[in-house]
């Protein structure tokens, strides 16, 4: 059987090159991820006890097939399906990379939502994510109140952790007596904070996020914004406040410098990384 050879233009050259190596890194990435979280897994159970590489085996598994396509794509067979797929890929990956990986399959979700019975794990949470929760209630503070902690964690490529306090009062006045006692004990913010380059590292200083009114709380946080974020809301409707607490080492900035709708930036944030027991 004869083949013809294909001759590639330089710009696939560096294209197939560049996937070859983005599989490659994303394989060992996925690896290495499924290596820590079966780790975390035995380490600490109470968050990490439902971890299942569900994400890190479908990376895998879309880079082997890759390489499979690349090695056939190489090899010269003649087949017209086979080559519009390569150069489906090739365009996708000069574009963005990781937009191949990560959206074009809409790879499962390995996001963890946790919940804390007891003392000990509520300390043990507190030292895992290396804070003492000075800015948020102690677990026994509010034994006869209707209280859950509940969390939300990602030990995926961009890892980040994230605790809420769920107060549930019997009536609204309780619940407003609780809540201008923090208020009047602790600072907050009053406008965004902007970096150099005018991104916002926290777009609004208040903000509504599913009938809940929040506040970020400040006491000297600036310096770790957006990376650590402390935040108290109020929900008048339902008699309930809500404390949380962020730590994500790998957020940079919450909005770039053209958003327009702050406030809806901050609920974004509020959507994608805590568990609100909703």
């Amino acid at each position: 059987m004869n083949r013809k050879k294909v001759k590639l233009s330089p710009i696939k050259i560096v294209a197939i090159v560049l996937i070859g190596l983005a599989s490659a890194w994303f394989s060992c990435l996925a690896i290495l991820t499924i290596i820590d979280g079966f780790a975390m897994k035995e380490n600490i159970p109470y968050l990490y006890g439902n971890y299942t590489p569900y994400r890190e085996l479908f990376i895998i598994g879309v880079c082997n097939i890759i390489f499979v396509l690349m090695l056939l794509f190489n090899m010269r067979i003649q087949r017209k399906w086979l080559s519009t797929l390569v150069n489906i890929i090739v365009v996708i990956a000069l574009c963005n990379p990781l937009t191949l990986f990560l959206s074009l399959f809409g790879i499962p979700t390995s996001v963890n939502y946790y919940t804390i019975e007891n003392e000990a794990d509520f300390n043990q949470c507190a030292d895992d994510m290396g804070t003492d929760f000075s800015n948020f209630p102690r677990y026994n503070e509010f034994d006869e109140q209707n209280v859950r902690f509940v969390g939300k964690v990602d030990a995926g490529f961009f890892f980040y952790q994230s605790i809420t306090a769920i107060v549930k009062y019997d009536s609204l006045e309780l619940c407003e007596a609780d809540y201008k006692a923090y208020i009047d004990s602790h600072q907050f913010l009053t406008e965004p904070v902007i970096d150099r380059d005018g991104d916002y590292l926290i777009a609004a200083p208040e903000f509504y996020c599913e009938g809940i009114f929040f506040k970020v709380v400040t006491e000297g946080e600036e310096d770790y914004f957006p990376k650590q974020i402390y935040m108290i809301g109020i929900d008048r409707e339902n008699s309930t406040l809500y404390y949380l607490y962020l730590d994500d080492h790998d957020l940079d900035y919450i909005a770039d410098s053209d958003a327009q709708d702050l406030e809806g930036e901050m609920g974004k944030q509020i959507a994608d990384q805590f568990n609100l027991g909703k």
